[in-house]
């Protein structure tokens, strides 16, 4: 009999040795479970942190384009506003040279019906010299004459 309780034993022990083995395997199994689980928590941490850091830089970018189009925005209004003031500058100086080029042509256009006059004034008082001295003449003529 001792046989049969030797048998039950290495039976209760094979058995025991194959939970024990079973227990080991669900513990490794469990630990790689854990591990795979604080792996992909990892991966997605990481991908979370990736996408943050992407999305800073994407916000980083539209400010550096934001403030580069506003600069050139800038630019633009100063370079219109310098070639507006340019042009303002050279049509004023234009309208004051056509006034001087008024005034100047008016002076000349006066200057000339002043010699007009004058020289119709000569012309007349020429006329009327001599005309006397033709009648100055006539008379001693005809004073000579009698």
């Amino acid at each position: 009999m001792t046989s049969a309780p030797t048998l039950e034993s290495n039976a209760l022990q094979a058995a025991l040795a194959e939970v024990r083995e079973l227990q080991r395997t669900v513990t490794v199994l469990r630990e790689e479970l854990e591990a795979a689980h604080m792996e992909r928590a990892r991966q997605v941490q990481d991908a979370a942190a990736t996408a943050h850091i992407e999305l800073q830089q994407a916000r980083a970018t539209v400010s550096a384009l934001r403030d580069a189009l506003e600069l050139a925005r800038a630019d633009q209004e100063a370079a219109v506003k310098q070639a507006t003031l340019g042009t303002m500058a050279e049509v004023t100086q234009l309208r004051e040279a056509i006034v001087v080029l008024r005034e100047q042509l008016e002076q000349a256009h006066a200057g000339k019906e002043d010699a007009v006059m004058q020289m119709a004034a000569a012309h007349r008082a020429e006329l009327t010299h001599l005309h006397e001295t033709v009648r100055v003449l006539r008379d001693e003529l005809e004073a000579r004459h009698g």
